[in-house]
């Protein structure tokens, strides 16, 4: 089973990604698409150097089809001119984060309610078959639109697309709306998983228990991985555990000195800004 590092904001930067042994996928914090197109100096955001065993994803925000073509003809030149980044597996559609800005333009959440514009955005990115192309949505804007269940629409105009590098669903299950300390909604599993739709699981998953928990009653066929966040904050040996209890590897933990030692040497190596260092060390008590 994959086990993906959930991108937070200021804090997931190259050092903590590769901090995260055992994860199989992670993703940059999220980029605006149309100031990657815009602004060469964006592009300092996108820290895809080499991790061993991880595939990378950028993780973008937009609702413009026509800002698609020019991202992905940046991003090729970026890489060319930067083989040291070039690790990119794939471009993830951000309709997640809950940010009031991102909303105010259309963008994150507020797509989710947005099928057809969904689908045409994901059908631009799949005109080129370099980078698989996902996507990472909410149960709903708010609570109004689970009860609606806007997202089962959306599901199926992403499933109609039918094109093989749409590789990845990930569901984070709250709403747009709700805080960190609510209770995660997992009803509506059973109907997605009916979708021929890969998915990746993310919301109240820290132990391999709580995953068996949560798909104890579902069909597993299209659930491809699972996503952790605030787990990984507070110990990035939870991706070791994942992956030695959900599929059989023997990897080793570290102690909380050492995994701070280790973020030291990280950030010596590619050094991320000070805004992340700040706010790893304001989130993750090992790192302080």
């Amino acid at each position: 089973m994959e086990i993906h590092v959930a991108a937070i904001d200021n804090v997931t930067c190259w050092a903590f990604r590769k901090l995260c042994v055992g994860a199989t996928d992670s993703y940059t914090g999220v980029i605006s698409m149309g100031t990657l197109v815009e602004r060469n100096n964006a592009w300092k955001e996108v820290d895809t150097f080499s991790i061993e065993g991880q595939r990378q994803w950028i993780q973008v925000a937009t609702s413009k089809e026509k800002e698609c073509a020019d991202f992905i003809k940046r991003l090729e030149q970026h890489l060319a001119e930067n083989p040291s980044k070039d690790n990119v597996h794939g471009i993830q559609i951000n309709a997640s984060c809950p940010s009031p800005n991102l909303i105010r333009v259309g963008q994150g959440p507020a797509l989710i309610k947005r099928a057809s514009k969904v689908s045409s955005v994901l059908r631009e990115l799949l005109k080129q078959d370099k980078f698989k192309v996902g996507i990472k949505v909410r149960l709903g804007l708010n609570a109004a639109e689970v009860e609606q269940r806007k997202i089962l629409h959306l599901f199926s105009q992403i499933e109609a697309i039918g094109d093989p590098n749409l590789s990845r669903v990930t569901v984070h299950f709250k709403h747009a709306g709700q805080r960190s300390a609510e209770p995660y909604d997992y009803s509506l599993l059973k109907e997605l998983v009916s979708y021929k739709l890969p998915l990746v699981l993310n919301g109240g998953i820290r132990t391999a228990a709580d995953v068996h928990r949560i798909i104890k009653d579902v069909d597993g066929t299209n659930i491809a991985g699972v996503m952790a966040a605030r787990a990984g904050l507070e110990d990035p040996n939870c991706f070791v555990r994942l992956s030695n209890e959900l599929n059989g590897t023997s990897l080793k933990e570290r102690t909380m000195a050492e995994l701070k030692t280790d973020l030291a040497a990280l950030c010596h190596e590619h050094e991320p800004k000070p805004l992340h260092l700040e706010t790893i060390k304001r989130y993750c008590p090992w790192a302080r």
